[in-house]
């Protein structure tokens, strides 16, 4: 069974040329020359013409784009998960972040993957509130479908998936700790669990108190194996031999706290 649980964030020739030599002819097609015998009597002589030239007054262009943010909280990427082939019953350590969709449905409601989620592990949240004396805080939680097979309309059944999430360390652009004091921040570790409903499937990633952190870039990777795991509780299993492809959504939503001027 290949399992590939996805995200999505509610809130943001070279051709050859070939030359060949005739030995039996002094001219050369491809360069268009023909050469003859110099007499004793002649000479030989030619002038360099330097047919390159630059205008100086013509240069080339290009463009730097950036959207500069200024008092909001964004999110602004979410990890896809690949935990490969695992049977019920087990627990999968992550195996990749890489995750083809090519063959699930990516639209509209009945939508069985993502197509929002980044294949480098990365979770990133952007606070530019820092008109504030403090930073006032933000939690950023997830939720977790059920596996559902490739095909929206499909006659199997749905499985129980539960995403456990190790606590990794939150890094601003420069991979330095974003606390503020020594004591050095964090996800929160989690469990999010298909198998419930409504808050008790919503679990908090990150939660950071008013204060606690610098603004700007905020962001956690889980792109090695002890960072994320995927269980798959004892159910129904059928005695067929098969292979099914499957994929769950996991919902990203990012809460600001109060701001206290």
């Amino acid at each position: 069974m290949s399992v590939t649980p996805l995200t999505t964030a509610k809130a943001v020739t070279n051709t050859p040329i070939q030359v060949t030599k005739d030995t039996a002819s002094s001219s050369s097609s491809s360069l268009g020359i023909t050469t003859k015998p110099i007499a004793e009597t002649e000479s030989l002589s030619a002038t360099a013409e330097d047919t390159t030239t630059t205008n100086s007054d013509d240069p080339n262009t290009s463009n730097v784009s950036v959207t500069v943010l200024s008092g909001i909280l964004t999110l602004e990427a979410v990890p896809d998960f690949n935990f490969g082939s695992m049977m019920q019953g087990t627990i999968a350590p992550l195996k990749t972040n890489t995750v083809d969709t090519s063959e699930f449905n990516t639209e509209g409601t009945n939508a069985t993957a993502s197509k929002e989620g980044n294949d480098a592990g990365l979770l990133e949240v952007i606070d530019s509130r820092n008109d504030m004396k403090t930073m006032p805080g933000f939690t950023l939680s997830a939720s977790i479908s059920k596996l559902n097979p490739t095909v929206a309309n499909s006659t199997d059944d749905s499985l129980r998936a539960i995403l456990r999430l190790s606590s990794m360390p939150l890094l601003n652009s420069e991979n330095v700790n974003v606390s503020n004091s020594s004591k050095d921040l964090t996800t929160e570790k989690t469990t999010i669990d298909s198998g419930k409903t409504g808050n008790e499937n919503t679990m908090a990633v990150m939660a950071l108190d008013a204060g606690s952190y610098n603004g700007g870039v905020i962001k956690a990777n889980f792109n090695t194996p002890d960072s994320a795991s995927l269980e798959l509780p004892d159910g129904k299993v059928s005695t067929e031999a098969s292979a099914k492809k499957m994929n769950s959504i996991v919902t990203w939503t990012l809460s600001a706290k109060p701001v206290v001027k």
